[in-house]
């Protein structure tokens, strides 16, 4: 019980979510929506999940200044301190570097577990034990710790972890990691499953604030002066930002992944199956939703009718009624004045339409 009384959580909810627009719009991201018909939108379904074994006062909000008044609508209950504004959106890095900042001001000793707001989990209790058992690996190892699920197909909009040397016995699913793959050409997906040796990046990371501050401050070239040292002379939210962008030179990728975790000789996987998926797109909001005979899923509360149509995902107003027919695979997405009906079978399809229409 005392070494759980250390954990902390840093929810990631800054993104804009292109891929799913125009339900996901820059004003209303995803993070905020409702996708499930649930009552709770992704956002406070990951919240949920934590606060079960994660006191309240110990999860942070990493989010867009712009949404922090939705942050505080959905999660009245999170402290206002615990809602940091990044001035920017600063992709993963900063936002986890920022988040763990802060668990090391209330806690030197703090484990931190980093997780994207936008992810679908099956198994609550599964979840919340996989979860604590990596606490606890690195609360007593100065590793960073990533999450990975084992792939179910080749899945080209998710990224691949490729497991090394076992860590103890083969029943404690934890491996040193070989390598980090970004998401995949479907040969190189499909050479991956074959190999058994890849995981699904679910883009869960822990780590004990003193591991990352120690990594942080051989970056940016202070071993002299430890993070945590730092972070206490640091008064406004300018000088904290100021300061996580000093540890990250330009032209360096800003994904966690990308920017510490490649290029550490410590770090583990743990192989979890909890039934994870990430709803990052309309392909794979369109995998994990309820389905019909026919392979249609329908999301929104509108009234559709559907006729010779299969294998599709429809997402429309409350208030709209509509006739879909003679459709097969296509995502149908209307979000106030803009309406979206194109093929559902390339997951960054509707980011590169965004760029091309300049809609967005």
């Amino acid at each position: 019980m005392e070494t759980r009384n250390k954990n902390y959580c840093i929810i990631l909810a800054g993104g804009v979510g292109r891929r799913l627009w125009p339900a996901s719009q820059k004003e209303l991201p995803k993070q905020f929506i409702d996708f499930f018909g649930t009552g709770r939108t992704l956002l406070q379904q990951t919240f949920d999940r934590f606060a079960r074994f994660i006191p309240t006062n110990h999860i942070y909000i990493s989010t867009y200044e712009s949404y922090v008044s939705l942050v505080r609508e959905q999660l009245p209950e999170v402290p206002e301190t615990n809602i940091l504004p990044e001035p920017v959106q600063l992709n993963t890095a900063p936002a986890a570097i920022w988040g763990t900042w802060h668990t090391v001001l209330s806690d030197a000793d703090a484990n931190v577990v980093v997780s994207p707001a936008d992810q679908l989990i099956q198994h609550a209790d599964r979840f919340e034990a996989q979860i604590l058992r990596g606490l606890d690996y690195v609360d007593t190892h100065a590793d960073f710790l990533a999450i990975g699920v084992k792939p179910t197909q080749p899945n080209t909009a998710y990224g691949y972890i490729q497991m090394g040397n076992a860590i103890g016995n083969a029943d404690d699913k934890l491996h040193k990691v070989q390598s980090f793959s970004e998401k995949p050409e479907l040969d190189y997906a499909k050479m991956f499953m074959q190999s058994g040796e890849f995981l699904w990046n679910t883009g869960i990371f822990m780590w004990k604030g003193k591991t990352l501050g120690q990594h942080l401050s051989s970056m940016a070239h202070r071993p002299d002066r430890p993070v945590e040292e730092v972070a206490k002379q640091m008064v406004t939210i300018a000088e904290e930002m100021n300061y996580v962008r000093s540890c990250i030179p330009e032209g360096l990728p800003r994904s966690i992944d990308l920017l510490v975790l490649e290029h550490c000789s410590n770090v583990a996987v743990l192989e979890c199956n909890f039934g994870w998926a990430d709803v990052g797109c309309w392909t794979e909001l369109h995998e994990v939703s309820h389905t019909d005979a026919d392979g249609n899923a329908v999301s929104g509360g509108a009234r559709v009718m559907l006729q010779g149509t299969q294998n599709c995902m429809v997402r429309l107003p409350q208030h709209m009624k509509a006739i879909i027919a003679g459709l097969d695979g296509y995502v149908i997405a209307q979000q106030g004045d803009i309406l979206m009906i194109c093929p559902n079978s390339d997951p960054d399809a509707t980011r590169r339409l965004i760029n091309e229409g300049q809609f967005f």
